[in-house]
């Protein structure tokens, strides 16, 4: 997914009828989810209070890999962010009016709904064909791409998408995750 079918995805928030969430809170957490390159699970369950812009950081807590993680938040995209979150109340960000939270089944079920709306094949195609978590997993994958092929401008060393991943080395990120090519390893180095 690149940044232009991350703008279509986002503009079709609405054609899905999405009814007890905001189509605009959902279309954040869609960012926030590729702009910090997050799992699913870490940007549904986020407060307010877990940002701190001025460090440029997202607190995390418990996920996958690390007891206490935190991501860290470009600086294309505080801007954004900050104005969306002084809207927001302290407390959970992705609750209904209810205080319902928003689960991975009902976000993973948008997913689908997108993916055939707008023919996104990592979210129609059975994790079982690919052979890699592409459903949930598209927007860290997608940012990742980006920093490698340099759409921000510059491309960006393994390392550091490594960091922005937060993957423990950076041959996780390579071999595993982006399943980068060696054509595109030697073009970075």
């Amino acid at each position: 997914m690149n940044p232009d079918d991350l703008a279509k995805v986002i503009a079709n928030i609405p054609t899905i009828k999405i009814r007890k969430w905001k189509d605009g809170d959902i279309a954040m957490l869609f960012k926030i989810l590729y702009w910090c390159a997050l799992r699913p699970g870490e940007g549904i369950r986020l407060k307010k209070e877990d940002f701190n812009l001025g460090e440029r950081e997202v607190y995390l807590g418990q996920t996958k890999t690390i007891k206490m993680d935190k991501a860290p938040i470009p600086m294309l995209f505080v801007v954004e962010l900050g104005s969306w979150l002084e809207t927001k109340p302290v407390g959970p960000l992705f609750e209904t009016e209810k205080h319902e939270p928003l689960t991975y089944d009902t976000f993973y079920t948008w997913l689908k709904r997108l993916g055939k709306l707008l023919n996104i094949t990592a979210w129609i195609t059975p994790q079982s064909e690919t052979g890699e978590k592409t459903v949930g997993h598209i927007f860290r994958k997608s940012i990742g791409k980006d920093m490698i092929d340099g759409t921000y401008g510059k491309k960006i060393p393994y390392e550091i998408i490594s960091k922005q991943l937060r993957h423990k080395k950076p041959s996780i990120t390579i071999d595993h995750y982006l399943r980068a090519s060696i054509e595109a390893v030697k073009e970075v180095w």
